[in-house]
């Protein structure tokens, strides 16, 4: 994708922007979406239009209705709807044309080679290439009614209107995991002090780990299944979620009746369904960094301090519609 294309497409979008009456909506407002505008049926003996017909004419170029088509195409629905009104569609026109002539101005002076564009540029390519790829990870497996039955089946535990009074230790690797594991079976009534000093969930750490009291289909399967499976005083082994991991300790079990399956039977294939998908993406993230032999100096790392923000300067203000 050019330098050009690039400002063409960002320039052309925050005319849409800018023209759209969504823009005037007070902040907090979601306003409707407007249906893309269909293609009426051609009547007898109206003229087609020819893809390669001209609609404008500059600095000794020519600009196409397929030119035109093009970037319209590349807007989301609501501002092709609102492009549908002829002086709207003209306005939109004549900012393409005028985003070509000032990029020709700025070539001029040289700024189609500045190095922090080029920057900006590169690093766009590369996010727009890995996000293509993160399409393909994030392809939902298939879950059927006999896996999600057999989940049922194997976590008689779960899937009940039964309620716990729990609280947890979270923290980032196992084998912090297990020294406080072994410390607290040592000592159970140190959880509180341990998930103030050790705990990565600061809002639960603040007050002992305390996590309330809660049903089932408010925490991640995994601090789930062995949450619920625990007794009042009775203190989980290191539990692994996507959060890290978990020591959990229940304090008080209010019990309830389970749920049939055909009830949560959708709820299931779900979590099942996000549960492979993501233990799919990290091992192929987990793989990625074991074949590049990745080795990261903590060391060095902690003496890297982050620059203060920018404060102050010129903003930046998006090419208008001149309305």
């Amino acid at each position: 994708m050019t330098t050009r294309r690039i400002l063409l497409l960002l320039s052309a979008a925050a005319l849409v922007t800018a023209c759209s009456p969504s823009s005037k909506e007070p902040s907090g407002e979601k306003p409707a979406a407007a249906p893309a505008p269909q293609a009426a049926a051609p009547q007898a003996g109206a003229t087609t239009v020819e893809a390669s017909e001209v609609v404008a004419t500059y600095s000794g170029k020519k600009l196409t209705s397929a030119d035109v088509v093009q970037e319209i195409e590349r807007l989301p629905g609501p501002s092709r709807a609102y492009l549908s009104a002829p002086d709207r569609k003209r306005q939109f026109v004549e900012n393409m044309i005028l985003n070509d002539l000032l990029f020709a101005e700025a070539q001029k002076a040289g700024y189609d080679k500045d190095p922090d564009i080029e920057k900006q540029l590169a690093d766009m390519r590369k996010r727009l290439v890995v996000q293509r790829l993160m399409r393909e990870y994030q392809t939902p497996p298939t879950i059927t009614d006999e896996d999600a039955k057999k989940y049922y089946d194997d976590n008689p535990n779960l899937f009940s209107t039964t309620q716990i009074k729990a609280s947890h230790i979270l923290v980032k690797d196992e084998d912090t995991a297990k020294r406080l594991h072994a410390q607290l079976v040592a000592d159970p009534s140190k959880f509180a002090e341990l998930a103030k000093q050790e705990s990565i969930d600061k809002t639960s750490g603040a007050k002992g780990g305390d996590l309330g009291k809660f049903g089932q289909g408010r925490m991640v399967p995994d601090f789930e299944r062995v949450a619920f499976s625990l007794k009042p005083g009775q203190l989980s082994d290191p539990v692994k979620t996507q959060y890290g991991w978990h020591i959990i300790l229940v304090s008080e079990r209010e019990e309830g009746e389970r749920k049939p399956f055909d009830q949560v039977k959708e709820q299931i294939k779900t979590a099942l369904r996000n549960k492979q998908l993501q233990d799919a993406v990290q091992a192929k993230f987990d793989a990625l960094k074991k074949s590049a032999n990745l080795k990261i100096d903590d060391a060095a790392l902690a003496k890297v301090t982050p620059p203060p923000a920018p404060t102050g300067g010129p903003g930046v203000m998006p090419m208008g519609g001149g309305h």
